[in-house]
């Protein structure tokens, strides 16, 4: 995929090295579950093996890569995939997420490349419905939610075992 500034690809173990320096950064890890970056066997274990289990569950889906046209610089990662319950079984809601590196965050990038997914997941997965969750206190990814036509649809727990405000895009008819 690729949108005015960003290309969007596949996430795969090249991307791993660069994907993991987005996490020294305390503001990024913030509302993560992160103290401190991740290892790359983590971020292996949970973007390319977890992957495989998205892929499984909804072929097409699951994490991507941005980088800006003509850069090898990590942008940062998308997510399209099944919502895990507490106990990692997947609800049949498909979600979306983003983690952006600092320098990339205030210049709409998020809502860039999040609505080319958004695009994705409605005309090539045939999504009816995405879904995205943020902390409460996260207004950044909550405003990126509203820009993208996002509906308020509940705070809940059920989905990351921590509370979580849920919004909602539903496909436009055709």
């Amino acid at each position: 995929m690729q949108t005015e500034r960003c290309v969007i690809t596949p996430y795969t173990a090249d991307d791993l090295e660069g994907h993991r320096s987005i996490y020294h950064s305390a503001a990024v890890r913030w509302y993560l579950p992160w103290t401190e970056a991740p290892a790359l066997d983590e971020l292996r274990e949970l973007y390319i093996e977890r992957g495989k289990r998205w892929q499984a569950h909804t072929p097409g889906s699951g994490a991507f890569s941005v980088r800006l046209h003509g850069s090898d610089d990590y942008v940062g990662l998308l997510l399209l995939k099944a919502m895990p319950y507490g106990d990692g079984e997947f609800s049949d809601r498909m979600e979306i997420g983003w983690h952006l590196a600092e320098p990339y965050w205030g210049k709409g990038l998020a809502t860039e490349v999040a609505r080319a997914l958004l695009d994705y997941g409605f005309e090539v997965l045939k999504l009816e419905t995405i879904w995205a969750v943020a902390d409460p206190d996260n207004k950044a990814s909550l405003a990126v939610m509203k820009r993208l036509g996002m509906q308020y649809a509940e705070t809940t727990d059920r989905y990351y075992g921590e509370e979580g405000v849920l919004y909602s895009i539903t496909r436009a008819a055709d």
